[in-house]
């Protein structure tokens, strides 16, 4: 057990008194922490050698995420922290390592097949994020006690207001590659907040700041790696779009005027010549389940179709949750097809984020991460546009409604989507 003492720090002034806190902690230090992903242009990786990056240190741009640190009791509790979402971590390991006499820390996000190897020592977490399912996929980390802003602050006089809806192309120089969201932002003063919403979900809970005519945004949530940037010129945002070290593109946004531009979700996936739902698939367990098992006869029911990758996945999973503690007479099936080709370890995969994810309906191996093979797996449906896909069966095993992807409680459509949906459920229970 060991007591803190921690500097009084406001902005930049250094101030020399101290303040002494009672409360006492076994592990890291309780507060606001801020992090940074150390992300590498992939455009200077491919044109840069081993031995060359070895010889010299590539510029990176930082991805900042907030976190903060709290106990019961004894047990510490650990939280990202991205606008007005917070995630707790699920794993957490602490412990002395007797080589390097240094604190080592897992931050694990079992749910995504992710986590943060680090060590801890003087206020400051360091460290990588590995994504397992990439094998091989990671980026530096840097973690420091004491900080709550986001991005580094530029006071200016003058801030353009961003708040409002945007009608925004990704990949908007390249024709083949180009695709339609729609930007929600809110603004108070220089801080910003919100989303993307596109076709096949949303971006999730963005934060960052507005100062002049730039904004930043950014999110990590133990899977999403996301960072914005941009600049306005009459009222037209050009910006950048970064995910992780691996991806960039462009991206252009004006004001919108009150037309749709994205594809009602309910029009997208179709089911082939009126077929009905059927599947026979392993649960967590290796045991088969089929649609036409007794246990759904006569019920309504809803197939999930997703990725335990899938942040977007995961919230619907979660909204799930919610539908079957109101409707515990509709049977819910989740569908994963996984990014491990190997059936045992993605079947692994399965039963940690069953548990983690406290799921008690079944979890299904639907077979590798493709669309075009998911398509394939699923002969009822003409497509698989997207991780989530959320069918309505009625039952007799007859398709109802088909909605994909899905732009969850960080955007405004979440609200309409849950009454529509509920309503459905209704009219079919009764």
């Amino acid at each position: 057990m060991r007591s803190i003492i921690l500097p009084l720090l406001i902005l930049s002034i250094s101030i020399t008194s101290c303040i002494t806190v009672n409360n006492t902690y076994t592990k890291l230090p309780p507060g606001k922490w801020r992090g940074i992903l150390k992300l590498t242009d992939p455009e200077a990786v491919k044109t840069t050698s081993i031995n060359e990056a070895d010889a010299k240190v590539i510029d990176y741009f930082e991805l900042p995420f907030n976190m903060e640190v709290t106990y019961e009791g004894e047990e510490m509790r650990v939280f990202i922290i991205n606008g007005e979402e917070k995630i707790p971590i699920n794993k957490l390991h602490f412990e002395r390592d007797r080589t390097s006499a240094k604190d080592t820390l897992l931050l694990g996000f079992p749910e995504f097949d992710t986590r943060i190897n680090a060590f801890y020592e003087e206020n400051f977490i360091e460290g990588t994020w590995h994504v397992d399912y990439k094998g091989g996929y990671s980026i530096p980390v840097l973690i420091q006690y004491g900080q709550s802003h986001r991005f580094i602050d530029h006071p200016v006089d003058d801030t353009y207001d961003f708040s409002g809806k945007w009608d925004v192309t990704f990949e908007f120089d390249n024709a083949n590659d180009a695709y339609p969201a729609v930007g929600e932002f809110k603004q108070d003063g220089n801080k910003l907040t919100g989303t993307f919403l596109t076709e096949t979900g949303d971006y999730r809970y963005l934060d960052g700041n507005a100062y002049g005519d730039k904004l930043r945004l950014s999110v990590f949530d133990g899977a999403h790696a996301f960072l914005f940037s941009g600049s306005v010129s009459k009222d037209t945002i050009y910006g950048e779009f970064r995910s992780g070290k691996h991806y960039k593109s462009n991206w252009i946004a004006t004001r919108n005027k009150g037309n749709d531009v994205l594809k009602n979700p309910y029009s997208m996936t179709k089911v082939v010549n009126n077929k009905r739902a059927e599947f026979s698939l392993k649960n967590t367990k290796s045991e088969v389940v089929s649609l036409s098992d007794d246990i759904y006869n006569n019920k309504i029911k809803i197939v999930n179709i997703i990725g335990t990758w899938c942040p977007n996945c995961k919230d619907e999973v979660q909204y799930l949750k919610e539908i079957k503690k109101d409707y515990p007479d509709v049977e819910i099936i989740s569908i994963a097809y996984e990014m491990y080709k190997d059936e045992s370890k993605a079947l692994s995969i399965l039963n940690t984020y069953k548990s983690t994810m406290d799921i008690e309906w079944p979890l299904l191996y639907g077979g590798y991460a493709n669309k075009k093979e998911t398509a394939e797996s699923l002969e009822f449906l003409d497509k698989i546009y997207s991780y989530p896909t959320l069918l309505l069966v009625d039952k007799d095993n007859s398709i109802i409604d088909i909605h994909t992807g899905f732009n969850g409680p960080a955007t405004s459509k979440f609200k309409t989507f849950d009454l529509e949906f509920r309503k459905k459920i209704e009219s079919k229970l009764n």
